[in-house]
């Protein structure tokens, strides 16, 4: 039987189980185990295990304690890392094939540090935190922990406490609240919603997020003023980093106050920079328009399945886009959420590029692992529509290499750029997106030119989705199908049309 399965875990957070900790031995260990064993008894069909980042903790300790060492948590947790542990009995099921990719809570994680999981022959590896399980040359797969596109907890290189982020600290404050505030003999895990990941909703911070535009308050002063409030940690609290320096709240202000200005420099400033931000800060605190970067990411690099965990919710799939996005859930819910959200994880089928995701239950002790129901992302968040405009230029049966000539926008702007060069016997893909309408969106409108290796003709292509209630979708410059779900697609040379205000996204796959 072919190796043709990959299984991704993410989230379990590992630490040294104190009380502060999500993940808790004595109520999480058994899930993850039963997760272990089912990999170890169906190795003949697995190829890789890909621990998608978050897997020890380094951050969930009180501000007066240094967090662990991983050989800490190495010896805490016998029964996974030591040398009769789940982890090192995968390695020699898979011969070695595991693989570690950094999230926010372990990104201090090294390959010294991996190394001393004990193993005669096999050492996990450590790989970027973009990785490509098929492959430099093959990037059809693609599997990240996500924090790097949430405002939050991406790594902060700006800031001289590089590469940590402001989440750290909100994570250390909400753990100053549990050390005062959990009972003797009770821990995180048995308080609803903890590990969800902090047990306090965001929702209200993310919807004052519009008063800091307007107040020119730092965002990040905004975030820990909100989550200090919340949790009545004192600003002056000195805070004891991974690293063994001090940092207190108040000091954390000043070192991330240029944070919204990073953000939106890095992706261009202006509108299209100011709603990538917003886009980062909501994604860091619910989880929304993670579906958005994973289909960013995807276009940009040419992968057609996204891996992603960091959010804490399984997620099946992505509505209408050009590519598939699953998020591997988690492996710490607190005890009374484990009837309604289950410890999960992904497993990609090689030869088709599809993901399924899966649970592990507890049936009066007797753990299953079934196929699960997850819901599915979508790219933006209600009540706000998408009118992109999602191009495809099918070059698989061309004779000739398309050269970029230009490309140009009548409305909305690009958020995926037409590719330079789109080879024979190959496809081009890429994105544009309306404003909002805050903004004085009117929908996407746009066109390239590509020219022809072989000859210097030209290709003209334009496409537009109007935001008109009652304005019909265009295409036009070669052959083509069009969709509005980028599932069901029209017949040759044929705009679909869904419905009056039901005609967007608008999907167009022009054949050379």
């Amino acid at each position: 039987m072919s190796k043709h399965k990959i299984v991704v875990l993410s989230d379990i957070h590992i630490g040294t189980n104190q009380p502060t900790v999500w993940y808790q031995k004595d109520i999480h260990q058994p899930y993850l185990i039963t997760i272990l064993d089912w990999i170890i008894s169906n190795a003949n069909e697995i190829q890789e295990l890909i621990l998608l980042g978050d897997i020890v903790d380094f951050w969930t300790y009180p501000p007066d304690q240094r967090p662990p060492s991983f050989q800490e948590i190495i010896t805490a947790n016998p029964d996974i890392f030591g040398a009769q542990g789940k982890l090192p009995a995968i390695l020699t099921a898979l011969d070695g094939k595991i693989t570690y990719i950094r999230g926010n809570h372990d990104m201090n994680i090294t390959q010294n540090d991996l190394s001393l999981i004990p193993h005669p022959q096999h050492k996990i590896t450590l790989a970027d935190d973009i990785y490509y399980p098929l492959g430099q040359n093959n990037r059809r797969i693609l599997c990240t922990h996500g924090h790097h596109f949430t405002m939050f907890n991406a790594p902060d290189t700006q800031t001289p406490l590089n590469p940590l982020p402001v989440g750290h600290f909100v994570t250390r404050a909400v753990a100053y609240n549990l050390q005062q505030t959990l009972p003797p003999g009770k821990t995180a895990a048995d308080l609803p919603d903890h590990g969800s990941p902090n047990g306090i909703s965001l929702n209200d911070f993310i919807a004052a997020l519009p008063k800091s535009f307007s107040s020119n308050v730092p965002v990040a002063q905004m975030l820990l003023d909100f989550i200090t409030h919340k949790v009545s940690m004192p600003p002056d609290q000195a805070i004891t980093l991974p690293n063994g320096q001090t940092q207190t709240i108040n000091q954390a202000k000043t070192i991330y106050s240029n944070l919204w200005e990073q953000w939106a420099n890095q992706y261009g400033g202006g509108n299209e920079g100011f709603l990538v931000a917003l886009k980062a800060a909501i994604a860091d605190g619910n989880g929304d328009y993670m579906g958005w970067f994973a289909e960013k990411l995807a276009l940009e690099v040419g992968a057609e399945l996204v891996v992603m965990g960091h959010t804490h919710t399984s997620i099946s799939g992505l509505e209408k886009a050009l590519i598939q996005y699953v998020n591997t859930g988690f492996e710490c819910p607190a005890r009374e959420n484990l009837n309604k959200q289950y410890p999960s994880f992904v497993v990609i089928d090689t030869n088709n590029y599809q993901a399924d995701v899966f649970y592990v239950t507890n049936q009066n002790n007797s753990y299953q692992i079934v196929a699960s129901s997850a819901e599915e992302a979508s790219i933006g968040i209600s009540p706000f529509q998408d009118f992109s405009c999602y191009i495809v230029v099918d070059n698989t049966q061309g004779n000739s290499n398309l050269q970029l000539v230009n490309f140009d926008k009548e409305d909305g702007y690009y958020i995926v750029n037409p590719p330079n060069i789109i080879r024979a016997g190959e496809k081009g893909r890429f994105w544009m997106q309306d404003y909002s309408k805050l903004m004085g969106g009117g929908g996407t409108q746009g066109q390239v030119t590509y020219k022809k290796e072989q000859d210097g003709s030209q290709i003209d292509l334009t496409y537009a989705c109007p935001n008109s209630f009652w304005s019909n979708n265009e295409c036009s410059g070669a052959n083509f199908y069009t969709s509005n779900d980028g599932v069901k697609w029209s017949n040759l040379n044929e705009v679909i049309n869904s419905g009056i205000g039901r005609n967007h996204p608008f999907f167009v796959r022009f054949v050379i």
